[in-house]
């Protein structure tokens, strides 16, 4: 069995506070990509996880797929059977994209299925948000809203899918040095909030949503002169608008149809030290 595991991005993001635990309460949209990792699954007639990964140094035990398993078969021990799960990488890592994030919740989604395991919603968020912030998010096929460390959920009526292209340098950022940079920059001071993003995107346009791009990280960004040089590449290239995504370093352009968006991909391909994904945008609501 083939299950897909689709990236993310963040149209917006937002520092709002610093909560009593030491981490931050946030305000930002999660966007579903169609670049998505493969997990191949079958049952081993076993009552143990048998993994493997096409990048062998994500192959361990810590990898979220091996501790969204065994949280579940904790949670389970009667209905969750053995499985050999083989994952295929193709989201970057080091990205913002949440990639490990994308397949813990595919798996979630797949065993409560599959097991039968009868998890709403929230239950799902609850297990899922234990592993990973952005795991929840993960789990939803079209944009949503979220707040507090991401894990409150609220969706975009958004009913269209769109052309991106994005950018992944050789460099990444440790998520924790971002938000320690960010603590020292100050975020108190920006007052960015997402609702005339949510706006233009219930709306379904891409000028006002490009007019909305924001994300509070690039106010404290290590590798300042290369995310915004990508993000000038990106607009020479055509996009409507960019951004990095997540703590980064991948950046990112809104295209207003998929001609503009691979003529952009085609110029863009010789970037030394740069890889070119074209994706798009989904929003699914079946």
């Amino acid at each position: 069995m083939r299950v897909l595991a689709n990236g993310k991005i963040n149209l917006t993001l937002n520092v709002v506070g610093r909560r009593p635990d030491g981490y931050h309460d946030l305000e930002l949209i999660f966007q579903p990509v169609s670049l998505a990792d493969e997990l191949e699954i079958r049952e081993n007639g076993t009552n143990e996880l048998r993994f493997s990964c096409s990048v062998p140094e994500f192959a361990g035990e810590d990898n979220l797929v091996c501790r969204g398993y065994r949280r579940m078969r904790e949670q389970f021990p009667e209905k969750v059977r053995g499985l050999t799960v083989h994952l295929v990488k193709h989201i970057p890592s080091g990205a913002g994209m949440a990639g490990g994030s994308a397949d813990c919740a595919a798996l979630f989604l797949w065993m409560n299925e599959y097991f039968a395991l009868g998890l709403g919603q929230q239950d799902l968020t609850e297990i899922g948000v234990a592993l990973g912030a952005d795991v929840p998010a993960c789990m939803m096929k079209h944009a949503t809203l979220g707040r507090g460390v991401g894990e409150i959920l609220t969706d975009i009526g958004i009913r269209r899918d769109y052309p991106l292209l994005l950018l992944k340098p050789e460099v990444s950022f440790n998520t924790g040095a971002m938000f320690r940079a960010l603590d020292a920059v100050g975020y108190e001071r920006q007052r960015h909030t997402s609702a005339g993003m949510i706006e233009a995107m219930e709306a379904g346009d891409l000028t006002a949503m490009c007019r909305n791009l924001y994300n509070v990280f690039e106010e404290a960004l290590p590798e300042r002169a290369l995310i915004q040089g990508l993000k000038e590449r990106l607009m020479e290239a055509g996009a409507l608008g960019s951004l990095m995504t997540g703590s980064g370093s991948v950046v990112y352009g809104i295209f207003a149809d998929a001609e503009a968006r691979d003529r952009a991909s085609e110029a863009l391909r010789g970037l030394k030290n740069v890889r070119v994904y074209a994706c798009e945008a989904i929003n699914r609501w079946e």
